[in-house]
């Protein structure tokens, strides 16, 4: 096999699939070289065919010929979604009329009859996949509806988070059963926001949900080995931090540390994945650590804004579980540090651990009184991590990085400018001079993408 498609699709070791599943682009590209390294004599027809079978250029071929896929999938998934609401309205609208069995009759059949319908075209007969994806979505979104319409009809309204519990598992199942991203995801989303509702509305920590998704949801997304799935995954589990902090003991003035700790720990994950040679489940992780963290260290960048979220008194309203979540936080950038195989995953390891210690900070020293201390120092964490994701960018030659490191330093320079200069000078002269700075920055930025895009054209780290 030749040394480039080795680099292209990062497989170390010949015959194993632990390398990054390749993109559209990297097959398209593997599509055309493959008959001119097939001319020149590189691989043998054989070699070729054995190529085309092992990443499956079928389906690049047939886009290539017959039209996009995924433009074909969407078409169906939004075909199939108004369908569905059609079928839902007619219900709805007649519901008043309809006898119990009626009703449940009409539940059953619809899930059903998209579900078998979904697994035949997609599966069993395998001749419309696309279209068999979309029924099997509409089925996974109508079992949900129709666990809350028997609860209504059987008066069950006791705990209304149990119904999601309840689609959850039933989504969950066909998603075990078949290889659907799409089901997946409904079975995720409703376990989100199940322990979300568990939490905002009844006020405790929902530790079972946190457990359910671990146990159930995560190790799916690994057997599937898709970054999709993982992406999926680890959404839910960040969900389900982003509403836990609220459940325990009503600490509001300390949600900010649970955040940064959350922030800090899923990225120390992503990092120990990247540097056990799995990529495709570390940077979903690291996807959703980032952006949570640079949202996080925006907000706090605002003096007002501190001065409003933070304690009345340092250590106010701090529980047990913000000091165990910081633990771990730490303990698994610790970790992360000691198994980083590079500078580069070594520096993200510390930035996981320099998320920890600000959850740290918030919980034993900010304050009101300090509030100019502590949004100063927020504003030193979002440049820095702004700067760092520009770094990363460059040196993994991605693109979509460096360029979202970009879009966060001007956005916060910009903000900088409005927040500190609106009232300093004459109304005329501050949207002169933020017109300008705009201009400027636009034309910062737009350089620095140029040299980017040189680089990683270049192929320099």
């Amino acid at each position: 096999m030749p040394d480039s498609l080795r680099e292209v699709f990062m497989e170390p070791v010949e015959g194993s699939h632990s390398g990054t599943p390749p993109d559209d682009g990297k097959l398209a590209w593997l599509l055309d070289e493959l008959t001119a390294w097939t001319r020149g004599g590189i691989v043998t027809e054989d070699q070729a065919r054995r190529i085309r079978a092992r990443y499956d250029l079928s389906e690049v071929e047939l886009d290539r010929h017959a039209g996009p896929g995924k433009l074909i999938a969407a078409v169906a998934i939004m075909g199939a979604l108004l369908c569905g609401a059609g079928i839902l309205t007619f219900i709805a609208s007649n519901w008043d009329e309809m006898s119990d069995g009626l009703r449940l009759a009409l539940i059953f059949s619809t899930v059903i009859g998209f579900q078998w319908g979904g697994y035949e075209l997609a599966f069993r007969r395998a001749n419309y996949p696309r279209i068999g994806q979309a029924l099997l979505l509409v089925g996974a979104l109508a079992y949900g509806a129709g666990i809350f319409l028997v609860a209504q009809i059987f008066h069950l309204d006791d705990h209304y988070p149990n119904g999601f519990l309840l689609w959850g598992i039933g989504a969950l199942a066909v998603a075990i059963a078949v290889r659907s991203l799409p089901v997946f995801t409904v079975a995720a989303s409703a376990f989100a926001i199940w322990t979300s509702c568990e939490t905002a509305d009844f006020g405790k920590a929902h530790w079972i949900g946190l457990g359910v998704i671990a146990a159930a949801v995560l190790p799916l997304a690994a057997v599937r080995r898709s970054p999709g799935h993982m992406s999926v995954a680890v959404l839910a589990v960040a969900t389900w931090f982003a509403f836990a902090p609220a459940g325990w003991d009503n600490s509001e003035h300390q949600l900010f540390a649970g955040w940064l700790a959350a922030a800090g720990l899923l990225l120390a994950v992503g990092s120990l994945h990247i540097s056990a040679g799995l990529p495709q489940f570390g940077i979903p992780w690291r996807a959703v650590a980032t952006f949570g963290a640079m949202v996080v260290a925006y907000l706090l960048s605002f003096h007002d804004l501190v001065s409003e979220v933070a304690p009345r008194e340092a250590r106010a309203g701090v529980t047990p579980w913000h000091v165990l979540l910081i633990a771990l936080a730490a303990s698994a950038s610790l970790a992360a540090v000691a198994r980083a195989r590079n500078i580069l995953q070594r520096w993200e390891a510390f930035a996981a651990l320099a998320l920890a210690a600000l959850a740290f900070f918030w919980i034993t020293l900010a304050a009101r009184d300090i509030s100019s201390a502590v949004a100063l120092l927020f504003n030193l964490a979002f440049f820095g991590g702004a700067v760092g994701l520009v770094a990363l960018g460059t040196h993994e030659r991605s693109a979509a990085t460096a360029y979202q490191g970009l879009g966060w330093f001007g956005l916060g320079l910009f903000s900088r400018y409005v927040d500190l200069g609106f009232e300093l000078m004459d109304k005329s002269l501050f949207f002169v001079f933020g017109g300008l700075l705009l201009i400027g920055v636009g034309w910062v930025l737009e350089r620095q993408r140029r040299r980017i895009a040189a680089t990683l054209r270049e192929g320099r780290p």
